[in-house]
């Protein structure tokens, strides 16, 4: 009994003990709690918006923590999601506008964080509605007319159908073109377009384009 009391209050026993519980309970969080990838993927947009600039900056300061970012450029949010939901896309991350998923639809994914804020921008041409002292004041005014709602794959595309929709008009009320931002931007430069749907952060250096075009304003 003694030997045993001994051997239970022994400070060394009991030290050696506690090394090898604690080691047991480090290696079974390593097999339960896998450590954080050192390579990610992350699905941004067009290679010429925000999110492939805000893509470009987070590779960087991730690089410098020792941790490898491929970036994978889309057509935008839609093609984001539907990359997200299918497990064998290699995508861990993404960039998604705000108010296109249906959170009833993808109950598997989460919001992380907020990166920046994206208004939704209708830029006409004055010269395209005379009937109105050359402004649009509502979506409405938009049947018949040349508007660019976004490319295949986009948020904009999404958004801007919920919101002609909203407006009584349907795809078959106004001549759409699926256009790219840049690709809108030169057709309404050259009078080939009536109106432009945008979601973009207002740092964006493509709004600054829009702004210098004479002849077009802001809804």
């Amino acid at each position: 009994m003694d030997f045993i009391r001994k051997n239970i209050y022994n400070p060394i026993a009991f030290g050696i003990a506690f090394l090898v519980l604690v080691a047991i309970l480090f290696a079974t969080l390593w097999v339960l709690v896998p450590p954080p990838p050192r390579s990610i993927q992350l699905a941004t947009g067009l290679p010429t918006g925000l999110y492939q600039q805000f893509g470009e900056r987070l590779q960087k300061e991730l690089t410098e923590e020792g941790i490898s970012l491929r970036l994978r450029t889309t057509g935008g949010t839609s093609d984001n999601l539907a990359l997200l939901n299918d497990p064998h896309s290699g995508v861990d991350f993404a960039m998604v506008q705000g108010g296109v998923a249906d959170l009833s639809k993808h109950p598997k994914l989460v919001s992380i964080a907020g990166v920046f804020y994206e208004p939704v921008w209708v830029w006409y041409r004055e010269a395209s509605f005379p009937n109105e002292s050359g402004r649009l004041g509502l979506l409405s005014q938009l049947k018949g007319k040349r508007v660019s709602i976004g490319n295949e794959g986009s948020g904009t595309l999404s958004l801007a159908s919920q919101l002609l929709e909203a407006s009584g008009l349907s795809m078959n009320d106004i001549r759409t073109e699926k256009l790219k931002p840049l690709e809108a931007l030169e057709k309404f430069k050259k009078g080939e377009l009536d109106a432009i749907f945008l979601v973009s952060a207002a740092e964006a250096p493509l709004l600054k384009s829009f702004y210098e075009t004479p002849g077009i304003r802001l809804m």
